[in-house]
């Protein structure tokens, strides 16, 4: 499916749809987009005693 059959697709989605879907998209785009930072050796014991 190329770009213009999934806008015309898109188009026929209700309100609350597409705004899930736009959601969706945006999560995606987002999860893509930002750096992974790299996670401490020692996080586990950090946060143990944080309870």
């Amino acid at each position: 499916m190329n770009l213009q059959e999934l806008t015309n697709e898109a188009s026929k989605l209700s309100v609350s749809d597409r705004l899930l879907l736009v959601e969706a998209i945006v999560q995606s785009l987002s999860r893509e987009i930002r750096p992974c930072l790299p996670v401490p050796h020692d996080i586990v014991e950090q946060m143990s005693g944080l309870h």
